[in-house]
């Protein structure tokens, strides 16, 4: 007898097990900490068979003298300990954990990108309050009997004092954003070499912006070193400003008895390049723009006496005038007391943000590629010396981000301290670009035509947002994601920030008002800087464009703001076969214009486009055929044998 079959019973399959996922946004501590001591203290075995360890960490001097001006957590906290000298271990078992409560977002988007002038002048209100919270380290007091070490830890121990007060003052004051600062103290040791040696200290600043770049408690620890020690500001990249805004600063910047002067390296090295090239056949050009003022300009300012100093303050400088207010600036007697056998030395020392234009400076000064540049923020790294004369030394102090306000840190950003390629929130300084610059200048610059929501549908209209602007620019450009296609925003944005930076986007500062130091308000701001988009400060090649558009338009005087929208650089293929001038403005092609879906859906849907068509037969039952009556314009085989057949 078989036996008996048994039938299994079933049962659903099993799935894969659920996995664990982890909160990205932890941070622990145990591991980290585990992994850095076990390298500091590894035992090395060489062949011989001797045991070799260190005790004490050394580390390369570019890696010592790296800028450090944002920090994690986990990194913010190994920083502390090691600053307070204080050890720590690691439990493996602890379930202590960091977690950051704002998701890595920039702190700055939390106040909003669009201030309004009530809310920027509240804010401002704050920060002048506190503005003489805003310190930079000081070197405790030394003298030669100390050892290295103590000098160390009391550098250390002024150094952690100083982050705990600004700490404490962010804390303090929710609403006000501390902009990143540099947290490296070997940097800061550089500055301090600066200081103590230096007769004159030059704070360079950017002319676009010179009160967000300038330091006053730096001019404070000057004076503390030795109040016979000067300190003059350097207004670098001058010639970006028209020579209304110039008098204007200057009449703000006498009236604050700030020492200070107008230059221009990128100019300056201009003119070093053109007089190697010709030698003894180079003859300067006068600049327009340097002409003695008008008579309207006179008007505006009040007095003779103050008219004549102002006239004298708002001229760019030359390399050997620069050099000449140097030696006026300084003491008449070095302090610095000379090597035996050695004659006194003036020293100057040159201090600024990154990426202000201290190695240009410095370039220009000595004549001859002495110190590399780059537009990377941050290329010096180590403090050097550079001879500019038997009497004179230049001191170049890396760069350095000082503790400031800011209503956000886009502005940062726009104004080259950060790095834009290492930049992860694009919307926010792109979003301060599409406000400060007006939309027919951005248009004619770049030949694109930004299609901004109208206010029915919840935009401006007039001022477009950073998403209109960047998705232009990338139609035009080709610019596009993969997948489905779409306009690449942060590829868009790099070239649009670097293009401010640099400054083929151009927006100043104003300074604030003479009577109370408050800020501008937006309509004063575009008062303030409406010169600045015109016709002539278009690339020569755009001019050239839109002078053969207008010609063709029939539009003479061409005015930016009133006549672009009449302008249009494309065409599309009409019905006939033949150009047809686009409807839209769309300098950047067709596609530019197809970023405003529900238009584009609206038009196709109602108006079709002209195109009417008429049906006679159900859709299904439409056949496409030859005159031979075939389908799809192809020929029976059989038909095609026998023809062929009959034909043998």
């Amino acid at each position: 007898m078989p036996p008996k079959e048994t039938t299994k019973k079933w049962k659903p399959p099993k799935g894969p097990k659920p996995i664990q996922r982890k909160n990205k946004n932890t941070i622990g501590l145990g591991k980290a900490i585990q992994t850095a001591r076990r390298k500091e203290n590894e035992v090395q075995y060489l062949p011989d068979g001797e045991e070799r360890f260190t005790t004490d960490k050394h580390e390369a001097n570019w890696v010592k003298l790296r800028s450090v001006t944002q920090e994690s957590a986990l990194d913010e906290f190994l920083s502390t300990a090691e600053l307070a000298d204080k050890d720590f271990t690691a439990d493996r078992h602890s379930n202590v954990k960091i977690i950051r409560m704002d998701n890595g977002a920039d702190a700055a988007t939390s106040q909003g990108f669009s201030l309004t002038n009530e809310q920027k002048s509240k804010i401002n209100e704050k920060q002048r309050l506190h503005a003489r919270e805003l310190i930079v380290p000081r070197r405790p007091k030394w003298n030669e009997s100390m050892t290295r070490f103590e000098l160390e830890r009391l550098e250390k121990e002024a150094f952690l004092e100083w982050r705990r007060k600004l700490a404490y003052l962010q804390e303090d004051n929710e609403d006000l954003l501390l902009t990143p600062f540099e947290r490296n103290i070997e940097v800061w040791r550089q500055l301090w070499r600066v200081v103590e040696r230096c007769d004159l200290v030059v704070q360079i600043v950017d002319a676009r912006d010179p009160l967000l770049f300038r330091s006053t408690d730096l001019e404070k620890y000057v004076k503390e070193v030795d109040d016979r020690k000067q300190n003059l500001l350097l207004i670098n990249k001058a010639d970006l400003l028209t020579r209304k805004q110039r008098i204007i600063w200057a009449k703000y910047l006498l009236s604050r008895g700030i020492s200070f002067t107008f230059f221009s390296a990128a100019k300056a090295n201009e003119i070093l390049e053109r007089q190697e090239e010709l030698g003894d056949e180079y003859v300067e050009e006068e600049d327009d723009e340097e002409i003695l003022a008008t008579e309207e300009e006179i008007e505006e300012l009040d007095g003779e006496e103050v008219n004549k100093e102002i006239l004298d303050k708002i001229n760019i400088l030359k390399i050997d005038q620069l050099e000449e207010l140097f030696l006026d600036k300084a003491p008449n007697d070095p302090l610095l007391p000379p090597l035996p056998g050695q004659e006194p030395i003036i020293q100057i020392g040159l201090v600024g943000y990154p990426n202000v234009g201290k190695s240009s400076t410095i370039n220009a000064l000595v004549g001859a590629k002495k110190v590399s540049v780059s537009s990377t923020p941050g290329k010096t790294k180590h403090f050097q010396t550079i001879k500019l004369s038997d009497k004179v030394t230049l001191c170049d102090c890396p760069g350095l981000v000082f503790p400031n306000f800011a209503y956000n840190k886009g502005e940062l950003v726009c104004n080259g301290v950060l790095p834009i390629d290492q930049l992860r929130d694009y919307i926010g300084p792109s979003t301060l670009v599409a406000e400060r610059v007006p939309k027919y200048f951005l248009e004619a610059i770049y030949g694109i035509h930004i299609q901004t929501k109208s206010v029915e549908e919840g935009g401006n209209g007039e001022v477009p947002t950073a998403q209109e602007l960047l998705v232009a620019y990338a139609r035009a450009r080709g610019y596009m994601t993969q997948g489905f296609g779409a306009a690449d925003e942060s590829r868009a944005s790099r070239y649009i920030l670097k293009d401010y930076v640099n400054g083929k986007l151009l927006y100043i500062n104003p300074p604030p008002h003479m009577d109370d130091d408050t800020p501008y308000t937006r309509e004063e701001c575009k008062e303030f800087n409406k010169d600045l988009y015109t016709f002539s400060k278009l690339p020569i090649n755009r001019q050239e464009q839109l002078a053969e558009a207008a010609k063709h338009k029939g539009i003479q005087d061409l005015d930016l703001a009133r006549d672009l929208s009449r302008l249009t650089f494309s065409a599309h293929i009409g019905g006939d076969g033949d150009k047809v001038q686009a409807k839209s403005v769309n300098h950047g092609g067709k596609q530019a214009a197809l970023y405003n879906v529900a238009d584009e859906l609206d038009k196709n849907f109602f108006h079709l486009n002209g195109v009417q068509g008429r049906l006679t037969n159900p859709f299904h039952k439409q056949t496409v055929a030859n005159e031979n009556g075939k389908k799809h314009n192809k020929k029976n085989k059989k038909s095609k044998k026998k023809a062929s057949m009959f034909s043998d």
